[in-house]
């Protein structure tokens, strides 16, 4: 075993040792077998913008139009100069533009910086200095020299915007540019036939909508020879966002294909425990990230059944059982000798969100209840034993010693601590009666000193909770409140975080290192389309 740390990031997810991986070369096969061929589309700017900032919010800005794009290329920049470009809608691609001179002769390169904005500010403030834990190298800004000109340029990274910054860093005294034929190549693999033909959300409410609207093409731009997270950062696929992306894809673009190709990519990287990895890189080979998580390992068999119900495939099911069961090793030793889930058990990273200071005992143990009850209905679909059929017993009655009576909430920790994110998993694993997980949720969100989400990744887990549980209007109300919130503050793909109360709010330190445009986030389709279907029916 060889020893590592990784410096400058969270304690818990520090590394210290890599356990060997057990590659199974069959799965990964059977996944690259699977790898789509990207459908690519041209799209050009609409318009040259200025931004007229929201004093009263700090995502909102109202871009006003200050020439057409026919008008952009009679216009000249020097030194100092800068056009900022509105494509109109969110795009993962390829830029090219060409570069025209007018001036006397070109005795000095033109150095350029271009910047890649997902929202409005990327492109009205500087992206430098950053103070983050995440690297800056992912900030979406190049400087590129050209030396010779007039000359077409092609940018050979993909980028992820809807902004697009130009600042002429220097030409010479005796020449100017000009920017012609700016376009963008955009790739995934949602074709756009396939994204016109989802079916309208039914119903005539404007703001649901759009909503359903936004998560379809968060979901698109995420949807690339994986199911990325992140098309901006870190574009390749985590376990935990994998689950809702594949909840949502089901429902609307349907592509079974792209999702198994993934479940056998995690598939084919085991360690020799039988876990998995939170998180796996394409290139420049299939390997495996050193990030292992708990709560992601164990929703690899959920993961899975979704799918066989989805697709009908219970033949890769059958393939993936003996791997779904290598993924719960780690989760079950953190049980003690009463089925509670404790992380003194056993070390590993248990993440659930990014909120400050979350008491993960009390969710975990709703999470692994959640994934044995799936795991035990996937082996009825597909005729295996049930496998946790004694654990899930013992599990439900060790739920009990997680719920307060008096408060009338789950709590969590030595401290007892009280959060959304507890009540939400204790009540997606139905771990007591509905209206007693009802009433926990409820209760922790009207406490102002419970831990709330961060991430939508938490919030779409409150939000199905409240449903599953009977609160189909608390959970109708919160998708308002929240994905609302993003689209009244200007979003047009859903994000990595959001916090109304703190809009500059990152759990890396430096907002501008956030992806705007985010897997875990597009799951409103899901809760509209299937949660919330027969609810919305009957209003």
């Amino acid at each position: 075993m060889a020893e590592t740390e990784v410096v400058g990031v969270p304690a818990n997810q520090k590394v210290e040792r890599v356990l060997k991986t057990v590659r199974n070369e069959t799965f990964a096969q059977k996944a690259e077998a699977l790898k789509p061929k990207l459908h690519e589309w041209v799209d050009h700017p609409l318009s040259v913008v200025e931004f007229q900032p929201d004093p009263e919010a700090f995502f909102k800005c109202t871009p006003v139009r200050t020439h057409t794009i026919e008008e952009l290329s009679t216009l000249s920049y020097g030194k100092g100069d800068e056009v900022i470009l509105d494509f109109g809608s969110h795009r993962v691609g390829y830029l090219s533009f060409h570069v025209g001179v007018e001036g006397v002769n070109v005795d000095a390169p033109a150095r350029l910086r271009l910047t890649f904005g997902e929202i409005p500010y990327d492109v009205t403030e500087n992206l430098h200095p950053c103070e983050t834990w995440i690297s800056t190298s992912w900030l979406p800004d190049e400087v590129i020299n050209v030396d010779w000109l007039p000359t077409d340029v092609d940018m050979p990274r993909r980028y992820s915007f809807r902004y697009l910054k130009i600042e002429v860093i220097d030409t010479s005294p005796k020449y100017k540019v000009r920017f012609l034929d700016i376009k963008v190549r955009a790739v995934s693999a949602i074709s756009p036939l396939v994204a016109a033909g989802v079916p309208k959300l039914e119903g005539n409410d404007d703001e649901l909508i759009g909503i359903d609207r936004i998560s379809q093409v968060t979901l698109r731009d995420c949807m690339q020879t994986v199911f990325e997270d992140g098309p901006r950062r870190d574009r390749r696929v985590w376990l935990g966002d994998l689950r809702l992306q594949a909840l949502a894809n089901y429902c609307t673009f349907k592509d079974y294909d792209l999702v198994k190709r993934c479940l056998y990519l995690f598939a084919a990287l085991p360690r020799e425990d039988g876990s998995l990895p939170a998180c796996l890189f394409e290139k420049p080979k299939l390997s495996p990230a050193s990030d292992y998580i708990v709560d992601y390992d164990s929703l690899f068999g959920p993961i899975v059944y979704d799918y066989a119900v989805a697709s009908g495939d219970l033949e890769t099911a059958v393939e993936l059982w003996p791997t779904i069961l290598g993924s719960m090793k780690i989760a079950l030793a953190h049980l003690d000798e009463n089925g509670r889930f404790t992380s003194d058990a056993a070390a590993g990273w248990k993440f659930l969100d990014w909120s400050d200071g979350l008491e993960t005992d009390a969710g975990m143990h709703g999470l692994v209840l959640f994934c044995c009850k799936e795991i035990n209905r996937l082996a009825t679909l597909i005729g295996k034993p049930v496998p946790f059929a004694e654990v899930v017993s013992k599990m439900i009655v060790g739920a009990s010693s997680f719920y307060d009576d008096s408060l009338g909430v789950f709590v969590s920790g030595p401290a007892r601590q009280v959060s959304w994110s507890s009540q939400a998993w204790l009540g997606l694993a139905g771990a007591m009666d509905p209206q007693i997980c009802l009433k926990a949720i409820t209760t922790a969100m009207a406490d102002p000193k419970a831990v709330k989400p961060l991430t939508p990744y938490a919030y779409h887990h409150v939000a199905e909770s409240l449903a599953r549980n009977g609160g189909d209007e608390q959970c109708l109300r919160l998708m308002r409140e929240y994905w609302g919130g993003m689209v009244r503050a200007g979003a047009d793909t859903f994000w990595e975080c959001f916090d109304a109360e703190d809009s500059r709010r990152s759990p890396y330190g430096d907002c501008h290192n956030n992806s705007y445009c985010h897997a875990w986030s597009c799951t409103p389709s899901y809760l509209l389309r299937v949660v919330l279907k027969d609810f919305l029916a009957g209003t």
